[in-house]
């Protein structure tokens, strides 16, 4: 019965790594996304369980602001998320590298449209001020003010891709400060996440020898009896 209860601990402990490995990967392949927020797997203590059960979360703290001159970027310093549009229904996102379409319409680095206040955003004028409190002026006149919103309490926020998250529940307006000409980027680091590769690489091996050897000491013991 040990042996079966230390493969049974061993083979758990590979699933762990093997899916740290993919949200570790997945998070260093998005640190050039502007606001992506990067996923965590920690270990959580579940009664009645003799090993720890894997459990997932996004890591919303916020990350660096980087300036960039671009008038038509934003970040959000504080609490908030912008609105934008798309098939589905509106999405949240941190993602401030914004552009104009070709219609004049503010949309995200995929195109979605940026939602204001009044809707969908369209800019014509030469120059463009996007003030601290999402006020957007074209040629001095104020066009309209970013949607900039704050989950409620008990809502639900999951991830869609992209840096996006889709919102289930109520929202509220924020009073996240607008930095016009900056973006922020990706709370990752990624010198850590590298070392954290080489890491879980390294353990994930010392499980198989650990597992191999288990098996190994267990089919001699099978043998053995069945010898006797």
């Amino acid at each position: 019965m040990i042996g079966f209860s230390g493969i049974l601990t061993a083979a758990r402990t590979l699933s762990y790594y093997n899916r740290r490995q993919e949200i570790t990967a997945n998070n260093l392949a998005n640190v050039n996304t502007a606001g992506f927020k990067a996923d965590r797997l920690v270990a959580h203590r579940v009664a009645d369980l003799d090993s720890p059960v894997p459990v997932e979360a996004t890591d919303l703290s916020q990350g660096a602001l980087r300036v960039t001159g671009r008038p038509l970027d934003v970040a959000l310093e504080g609490q908030g998320y912008l609105v934008v549009g798309a098939s589905g229904g509106e999405r949240l996102t941190r993602g401030g590298n914004l552009r104009l379409d070709g219609n004049g319409q503010l949309v995200t680095s995929e195109g979605l449209p940026v939602l204001g206040e009044q809707g969908p955003i369209f800019l014509t004028g030469g120059s463009i001020e996007i003030g601290g409190d999402g006020t957007v002026k074209s040629d001095g006149h104020d066009v309209d003010r970013l949607r900039i919103v704050t989950p409620g309490e008990g809502a639900t926020m999951l991830k869609e891709g992209a840096g996006r998250f889709i919102l289930t529940g109520d929202s509220t307006a924020s009073t996240a400060l607008v930095r016009q000409g900056q973006v922020e980027d990706a709370n990752i680091d990624s010198i850590s996440g590298m070392v954290s590769l080489v890491d879980i690489q390294r353990r994930y091996s010392a499980s198989v020898t650990a597992l191999r050897t288990m098996d190994g000491v267990l089919g001699s013991v099978t043998t053995d009896v069945a010898r006797v």
